[in-house]
């Protein structure tokens, strides 16, 4: 289960985003959120993401395509890696567009 994903320099996210499956401190309806003991903390067993038009919800969903096609397939040697980072200002395209998961396996995380 994905328990927070962010990214950085990638399209229409010049400064670091993250999404994240952990749940606030709110108490309402709390029995109904997985507890995960070991590391005090509660993460949530659904999310919705929504805004207007054009404020990056696409976006978001390329990455996160983006990123698990570097995790699973990997690169080749001599292959470019087609990043698209942010290209509203000149300072995007020099820098490394970046991505980080944490991942709960067997009640890892």
């Amino acid at each position: 289960m994905i328990v927070s994903f962010s990214l950085e320099n990638w399209m229409s996210f010049r400064s670091r985003v993250t999404f994240s499956m952990v749940a606030s401190r709110e108490r309402q309806h709390g029995d109904r959120v997985p507890k995960l003991g070991k590391y005090q903390t509660r993460v949530l067993p659904v999310a919705a993401i929504y805004g207007g038009n054009a404020s990056g919800k696409t976006n978001f969903f390329k990455a996160l395509s983006f990123a698990k096609a570097l995790v699973v397939k990997g690169t080749q040697p001599d292959s470019l890696i087609p990043v698209e980072p942010f290209r509203l200002d000149a300072k995007g395209a020099g820098q490394p567009s970046r991505f980080g998961f944490e991942l709960l396996i067997d009640e890892i995380i």
